[in-house]
């Protein structure tokens, strides 16, 4: 069988750039593309725990975002658009950062495929795209999840410092709220180790719609999600708050995450920067909570804080 001509635009790109180059695609409609991360560039067998900070400094140096097209006109216009854009954003993007080229295997989307690798949280959780075989994984708990369609992929280093940080929470906690749950991944993934009520909420109507179709694959039927803002949720009190958000927007909506968390609550914060973590640390004592611990991959943090009992 005949396949037709593929092409690949690799982007490489320093990883405290990656997730602007990202906005970017997003803003030209690009979504289907592989963004390269530690998680999807070694080999799921390997030893995280042990990873040395030499080799992981090495490995994302430059990292790699993929688009694959048989329209070769259009990956070169989305190149010379990107190097525009960048330009007036003051990103470090030049030519060189782009390869363009016919891949080898014509049969381009089995080459999608193979840039996905299967992850292991902890042991716990392996995070599988739908052409694994979940029963080739001794994991108790295997989550499906379709690469490119919103954001969560557990390919991400915030997503998988989340899902670290709830295998690290003392029992189940019975109320989750997922703030911002792009693919519904920390929703599911708390469904899967027992909790009861699981509430998921995005701006994106998108997100949601996927966030749905992830949980229903995954035979999670306890997971709600809305597209709303968070101040229109009035349910209260949860146990447990995700908000893997970037330091920005959740500077606006922090005060509503721990009015949303009861006293005494857990809440998980992935999507700060290194450098941000002094920012982040002051926006958690100016709303009354308290920074329990902090986390780091690369140059990105996960945080656990909690809200403190309330005086009687």
């Amino acid at each position: 069988m005949t396949h037709p001509t593929c092409y690949e635009l690799r982007i490489h790109v320093e990883d405290k750039n990656k997730d602007a180059l990202i906005d970017i695609l997003h803003e030209f409609d690009e979504h289907n593309f592989v963004e390269g991360a530690l998680d999807c560039d070694v080999e799921f067998e390997y030893d995280y725990e042990h990873l040395t900070r030499d080799y992981y400094g090495e490995l994302v140096r430059q990292v790699p975002v993929i688009l694959y097209s048989e329209d070769l006109a259009h990956l070169e216009s989305l190149r010379q658009n990107l190097l525009v854009e960048a330009k007036q954003r003051q990103l470090e993007l030049t030519t060189e950062n782009f390869i363009l080229q016919p891949i080898a295997d014509q049969n381009w989307r089995e080459s999608w495929k193979a840039s996905f690798k299967p992850i292991d949280v902890g042991g716990v959780f392996a995070i599988l795209p739908p052409w694994e075989n979940p029963d080739a994984f001794a994991q108790p708990n295997k989550i499906i999840i379709d690469p490119g369609m919103a954001f969560g992929t557990g390919q991400h280093e915030t997503t998988r410092l989340c899902l670290e940080l709830l295998l690290e929470f003392k029992g189940v906690p019975t109320s989750v709220f997922d703030v911002g749950t792009g693919s519904g991944i920390l929703a599911i993934a708390a469904a899967q180790l027992g909790s009861i009520n699981i509430l998921g909420c995005d701006i994106d109507e998108s997100s949601v719609h996927i966030a749905q179709v992830n949980a229903r694959d995954n035979n999670i039927h306890n997971a709600r999600f809305v597209s709303t803002d968070i101040a229109d949720i009035r349910e209260k009190d949860f146990d447990l708050v995700f908000a893997n958000i970037q330091l920005r927007p959740l500077t606006k909506i922090f005060g509503d995450i721990v009015g949303h968390t009861r006293p005494g609550g857990t809440i998980i914060v992935s999507g700060i920067l290194n450098t941000e973590i002094d920012d982040f640390c002051a926006l958690v004592v100016n709303h009354g909570s308290v920074v329990k611990k902090v986390v780091t991959l690369g140059h990105w943090s996960g945080i656990v804080c909690e809200r403190p009992l309330e005086e009687k």
